[in-house]
């Protein structure tokens, strides 16, 4: 154990490691393993509990993924976290495009993010929908659909009825959880609309979805 814990202290608080995060991740489970539980290993080396289990999440990359790491080809904690996260058929594809630089870790965690609210898309519209976003600003909300019946059409009308049509650029719902994607411009009827009427911006949102918005 005082070998991993030597190792990990020398390649958890540098940027450049000498053992891969696949190696760090071994070590981290041994320590942790004697210490008895992942709290006592963050403690033991100086790092937040969440940081270690990132290192630790290393472990659910899937094997073609692993051997990215392995290699060398993706050495950042963050993002090798984040691409453990995604279902499994995703990972590679991701981490192919990270290794490429066509993705980076802003682009994996929207991925992630989008990936959850729409899980049924195929990876690579994911991906282009990520990259043709990177330089439009936008507004996120998602949002309970009380009511069963509530379509995206329904709802889109709901919305265009307040922030104009031409300012949503994206509605979709999935098992009674609403994503709506606004420009900058619909954004700032929100913040002007809620300011009116003393809302915050989520009770604003579930007003409209509730048709109780003027």
């Amino acid at each position: 154990m005082h070998d991993a814990l030597g190792a990990l202290l020398a390649s958890t608080r540098r940027a450049k490691r000498k053992l891969s995060l696949l190696e760090v991740c071994h070590k981290a489970k041994v320590a942790r393993d004697a210490l008895g539980s992942l709290h006592a290993l963050a403690q033991a080396i100086g790092l937040s509990d969440e940081m270690v289990r990132q290192f630790l999440r290393v472990e659910k990359l899937a094997p073609e993924v692993k051997r990215l790491v392995a290699g060398g080809k993706i050495t950042g904690v963050d993002v090798a976290d984040r691409i453990s996260r995604l279902p499994a058929p995703d990972q590679l594809p991701v981490a192919r495009l990270v290794v490429s630089r066509e993705l980076d870790l802003q682009d994996v965690r929207a991925i992630l993010s989008f990936r959850r609210t729409a899980p049924r898309v195929p990876i690579g519209k994911v991906v282009e929908r990520i990259k043709q976003s990177r330089n439009i600003k936008e507004y996120v909300a998602e949002f309970v659909i009380p009511q069963t019946g509530a379509t995206p059409a329904v709802m889109l009308n709901k919305f265009a009825a307040v922030f104009g049509k031409s300012n949503i650029r994206s509605l979709e719902i999935e098992c009674q959880i609403g994503r709506i994607v606004i420009t900058a411009e619909g954004k700032k009827i929100l913040l002007n609309k809620a300011k009116t009427l003393r809302l915050s911006k989520g009770e604003l949102i579930k007003r409209i979805v509730a048709g109780e918005v003027p």
